[in-house]
């Protein structure tokens, strides 16, 4: 890990500092260089952009979410996110995120058909 140090993440505020902040969410401990916590700090930004325009559509009556490429964004933008908390995450991050399934497709071929209809 040349040219690496310790970090975490707090996923909720979007934070990345060098010390667990003891108010905040849980955090992901990762090992980054400045310019991979810099990328990070990038996708979080553009995932609030993207908050932000969920929010907007929400707005709108009528408007589903399945039929949202607002929603469709942001929640790229969030596996983005844990993607690169996987990549340079601690085995406890990799572990949290392959346990809930969160980098998985979000077609899930066990749903069943008549809830995959209601999206």
């Amino acid at each position: 890990m040349e040219g690496k140090m310790t970090y975490y993440v707090d996923i909720n505020s979007g934070d990345v500092t060098p010390e667990a902040e003891q108010n905040h969410s849980p955090s992901f401990r990762i090992f980054a260089t400045p310019e991979q916590v810099e990328e990070l700090k990038l996708m979080f930004e553009q995932n609030d952009a993207d908050a932000m325009s969920t929010m907007r559509r929400a707005q709108v009556p009528f408007r589903q979410y399945h039929n949202s490429p607002e929603d469709d964004r942001y929640d790229e933008s969030m596996r983005q996110i844990y993607g690169k908390i996987f990549e340079l995450g601690d085995e406890e991050a990799k572990r949290h995120i392959v346990e809930n399934g969160i980098l998985e497709s979000k077609h899930n071929p066990n749903l069943r058909e008549d809830i995959e209809n209601l999206k």
